[in-house]
């Protein structure tokens, strides 16, 4: 639930049947008002959570932007506000994540990252039970692959395959994009600049310089999650609605108990999939935000906490100020 790459099913057209998701928060709230109560006044209290959009200033420099995405479709989400409109279009240079998104650029990047995906030494059978074991393959099946691939994978390459949604599909079938798209394609219209602050081989890259251990257990709770994944993907478009990203966590480890996501297990997981990853990207900006008028749109995520991306600019001397 904390991380949301993931590769996608093959398309087999829309499914016939209509795809319902149950909100996490709503299950909780009705089996235990207090517990949902403390898991979101938790996040609240979470450092440079509450906004989306941040102004960011320094020097004689024009305003540049920080946004917060989720990459998620959700049908309430399909339209930026007026005001995160407005800083695009006062924008030279929108920076996003990673910049490539047509199919020929993604099936290159899937196909530099071929090697950090394999594995030599069956290591999925050492570590997976065998029911855990007959979900990855099933998955991988339905995805239209053979089931016995996953002898051949890391654990890492394996959840991105069971992070796939039906509803996701269902909706982007319907032609419902991601807020990340509705940034890209604002930009295209006005002609705007369009720059990733990271390539999608060094995201494949991050994921797979993870510690064996960690990517042992962070597979273990995505199997665990995966008769929920679509539940999952609604929840997490909630919390971005709610401004509470960082329950994120803890509701993994609440709908995953068997997984051993510990503090220190999760506290690692977060160094890994975003603090790490804020560094690079901070410092591919720091050129563009010395220009002024960029604006950055990244997953919400990445804001969070000491080491998230408001905290850094903030320590190197920009005054960041929240919009919305």
């Amino acid at each position: 639930m904390a991380t949301n790459v993931g590769f996608s099913a093959t398309s087999k057209g829309a499914d016939e049947t209509p795809c319902v998701p149950t909100s996490v928060l709503y299950e909780i709230d009705h089996r235990d008002r207090g517990k949902l109560e403390k898991i979101l006044n938790d996040a609240s209290r979470v450092a440079n959570s509450e906004a989306v959009l941040w102004r960011i200033d320094k020097g004689g420099a024009p305003a540049s932007f920080l946004f917060g995405t989720v990459h998620v479709i959700d049908k309430n989400l399909q339209s930026l506000s007026q005001a995160t409109l407005a800083a695009i279009d006062s924008s030279k240079v929108v920076a996003v994540e990673a910049a490539e998104t047509s199919r020929s650029s993604l099936t290159n990047a899937m196909a530099q990252a071929q090697p950090l995906m394999v594995s030599r030494d069956r290591e999925l059978q050492r570590i997976l039970a065998d029911d855990e074991m007959a979900v990855v393959e099933k998955v991988l099946a339905d995805a239209g692959y053979p089931p016995q691939l996953a002898l051949g994978l890391k654990p890492w390459a394996v959840t991105m395959f069971l992070a796939d949604s039906r509803c996701q599909r269902q909706l982007q079938d319907l032609g419902m994009k991601p807020i990340d798209t509705l940034v890209i394609e604002r930009a295209q219209a006005f002609g705007t600049r369009i720059v990733g602050l990271e390539t999608t081989f060094e995201q494949y890259s991050s994921l797979a310089s993870i510690p064996s251990d960690l990517q042992a257990t962070w597979l273990k709770a995505s199997i665990e999650l995966h008769p929920r994944v679509d539940d999952v993907t609604q929840t997490m478009s909630e919390l971005y609605r709610f401004r509470r990203m960082d329950a994120a966590w803890t509701l993994t480890r609440e709908l995953a108990p068997n997984a051993g996501l510990d503090d220190a297990t999760l506290a690692s997981l977060r160094e890994e999939l975003v603090s790490k990853r804020n560094e690079r990207m901070l410092e591919r900006a720091l050129p563009l935000l010395d220009q002024g008028s960029l604006f950055i749109a990244v997953g919400a995520m990445h804001h969070l906490g000491p080491r998230g991306l408001v905290a850094l600019l903030r320590e190197r001397g920009f005054a960041v100020t929240a919009i919305e």
